[in-house]
């Protein structure tokens, strides 16, 4: 069953690449483009959530998709980008035991069937200096770039790009619409703990892929009606080996998000390093329709982060302080330095958070990835939403810690092999106990 599906899948993907890898410069600039990626996920059976249930939650999941993506030859600097997206089941998931959590972040549907999604449908325009872009497609910021397993957030979105002025890029763009990607359900409970702080405001089970009004998905109301996103964006390099972010989301009747970082590298003894820093505010506006929802009509989130590579090792720190107040986080973004595959929890109120990574480059092609995080104890109220039956939010009683050790092998430049295990032990309690989590994976990736 496996194979059947597995080989069901790509065969399209493996087609087309078969044949586009004939086309030289000439004809793919006739024919256009084809680009795309097959992921194969598992969650291995030693992976486990515990808590003060009687039995422990197993984890099983297991799936594969991707996306191909078709982009026309351009006229007069004009072109059309089009993206299937898709998900299924491999047939090694025990979905009818309730004391398994599937992997639901790796779906579209709640039933964990097949589903496709056109994701991106667009019309473009690119020169030297504007870039312009209307449909749906992802939109490349702080405050919408988030990780994703088949689809990340996508947006129904006019965006525009002006390098016309020396060291600087300029960023206009107006969202109405916004689908859910694979991985909102996870952002909304596991990750954010029913917070609604580190991505989703809501689970997005049954919606995923679809394209619905901002304010629909983020306050999950039908009823709803504003003006969604109005965005502005400022990247300036006129410092000498500095990079300075400035992105501004006015979410009509509900919240601004203003993010800034300033990047700044540089080499010491030809030992590359770099240092960061970042500010993140939300805050209320108009009708204030999330107000049920905020601590304070004003939230802020402060960072800095340090790196640096030597020989075959490269190494980071860093640290996030938040405010009294969470920080409302609706569209998939994660910049905060201290965030890790499942903890998101500088964005909750008063959080000192921390953060070491280092990395081993033993081959070229293969690479040990560790970090450690530890989040201590913030002030915002959740629950552990996979269980049932379901708590009250309540206060958090533990500190939240993330530890990672990842092995990244590239037999070949397309594909990539990335295994490992991640633990975790989360803020908040169920039946008394601490929820903590251990995710053995796998992950194959052919990017195309």
């Amino acid at each position: 069953m496996i194979n059947q599906r597995f080989i069901l899948t790509i065969m399209p993907f493996m087609l087309s690449t078969s044949l586009y890898a004939q086309n030289n410069s000439e004809e793919k600039a006739k024919w256009g483009d084809v680009s795309g990626l097959i992921r194969f996920y598992y969650v291995f059976s030693p992976s486990y959530i515990k808590s003060g249930r009687s039995k422990d939650y197993s984890i099983d999941g297991s799936a594969i998709g991707g996306h191909i993506r078709y982009t026309s030859p351009t006229l007069s600097n004009i072109g059309a980008s089009v993206a299937l997206y898709y998900a299924q089941d491999t047939g090694l998931n025990n979905f009818d035991d309730p004391d398994t959590i599937g992997a639901a972040g790796r779906f579209f549907t709640k039933d964990y069937s097949a589903k496709a999604v056109l994701g991106e449908v667009n019309l473009f325009y690119k020169d030297k200096q504007h870039h312009i872009i209307a449909g749906r497609q992802k939109i490349d910021s702080p405050l919408t770039n988030s990780i994703y397993t088949y689809m990340p957030n996508m947006f129904e979105a006019l965006y525009y790009s002006n390098s016309n002025i020396s060291n600087n890029q300029f960023i206009v763009l107006q969202i109405d619409k916004m689908a859910f990607g694979t991985r909102a359900p996870v952002e909304f409970g596991l990750i954010g703990e029913t917070t609604k702080t580190a991505g989703s405001t809501q689970s997005a089970i049954d919606i995923r892929g679809d394209f619905l009004q901002v304010e629909q998905q983020i306050l999950a109301d039908t009823t709803a009606k504003t003006n969604g996103i109005s965005g502005l964006a400022l990247i300036n390099n006129s410092l000498p080996d500095t990079t300075l972010h400035l992105w501004d989301f006015y979410i009509h009747d509900i919240i601004n998000m203003l993010y800034v970082d300033v990047i700044y590298k540089n080499k010491y003894n030809e030992v590359p390093y770099s240092f960061s820093a970042q500010y993140l505010n939300v805050r209320s506006i108009g009708k204030n329709l999330a107000s049920q929802w905020l601590d304070a009509n004003n939230a802020n989130l402060y960072g800095i982060k340090a790196s640096f590579n030597y020989k075959n090792i490269s190494t980071y720190v860093a640290y996030n302080h938040s405010g009294n107040a969470k920080i409302l986080n609706p569209l998939g973004g994660d910049p905060a330095y201290t965030s890790s595959f499942f903890s998101r929890n500088a964005y909750r109120a008063n959080v000192d958070a921390f953060k070491l990574g280092v990395n081993f480059q033993l081959a070229k092609n293969f690479k040990i990835i560790t970090s450690h995080a530890d989040y201590g104890k913030s002030t915002t109220d959740g629950t552990f939403s996979p269980a049932k039956p379901l708590e009250t939010a309540t206060q958090p009683k533990g500190d939240a810690i993330e530890s990672a050790l990842l092995f990244s092998y590239y037999p070949i430049k397309s594909i990539n092999i990335l295994s490992g295990i991640i633990y975790k032990t989360s803020e908040y309690f169920y039946s008394g106990e601490q929820v903590k989590l251990l995710d053995l994976d796998l992950l194959i990736t052919y990017k195309f």
